[in-house]
């Protein structure tokens, strides 16, 4: 079997194209316009609260009881010679107050934490790994942004409210009385009456003792924010 010229050219020229190497080529980028047109809108509302307490504690004295009553003498009917003499008894002696009430509270403490992020765009735009080379053209970017953040943070800590009360003593009793009733003669008398009993003492008040109130609070709001790269 016998190969013409022609058919051997045609069998060279496909073997070139077989093993060829593909290569791929960029277009330029001329005397063109790129344009980057960014709008944001919303809003945010945002309410923080936080809040610690150790007041409203209340401790009270004590009271003391009161004294008992003296004992009476009382006389009555006709006598004669009577030298008298009698005593009534004296009045009791009012109780002792014993000491007040005694709260003591830890600290308090509150944090209030809030963050809030609005409108926040980022845009890269790649040039360089697309085109072969950029002559005469222009990029422009453009942004339109609004939009309201309406933040509330609070934090509040309070060791107040606080009431400690005073002891107050018991009351002393009356002494007792003398009463003498009818006719008589010759009567010395002499009768007295007993004495008032003292008043009992007061103890020490109430007591009230608290840690300490720390409050912090933190707000921090971003809005708005655009970020744009343009790599060449």
């Amino acid at each position: 079997m016998s190969i013409s010229k022609d058919a051997w050219v045609v069998f060279f020229a496909a073997m070139v194209g077989a093993f060829a190497v593909a290569s791929v080529t960029f277009a330029d980028i001329n005397s063109s316009s790129i344009t980057v047109s960014v709008d944001n809108s919303g809003s945010i509302t945002s309410s923080t609260t936080a809040s610690a307490s150790t007041g409203g504690n209340i401790a009270t004295g004590s009271t003391g009881g009161a004294g008992g009553a003296g004992g009476d003498v009382t006389v009555s009917g006709a006598g004669d010679f009577n030298n008298g003499g009698a005593t009534a008894g004296n009045g009791g002696a009012g109780g002792n107050a014993g000491d007040g009430g005694f709260v003591e509270t830890g600290g308090a403490s509150s944090t209030a934490s809030s963050s809030n992020t609005l409108n926040d765009t980022e845009i890269d735009l790649e040039l360089a790994s697309t085109t072969a080379n950029i002559n005469s053209s222009s990029i422009t970017a453009t942004s339109t942004s609004g939009g309201a953040i309406v933040s509330d943070t609070r934090a509040r800590a309070r060791t107040g409210g606080n009431t400690a009360t005073g002891s107050t003593g018991g009351v002393g009793a009356l002494g007792g009385t003398v009463e003498v009733t009818g006719a008589g003669s010759n009567n010395n008398g002499g009768a007295t009456g007993g004495t008032g009993g003292p008043g009992g003492t007061a103890g020490v008040g109430g007591t009230v003792f608290t840690g300490a109130a720390v409050s912090t609070a933190t707000s921090t709001n971003l809005m708005n924010r655009i970020r744009i790269k343009i790599f060449f």
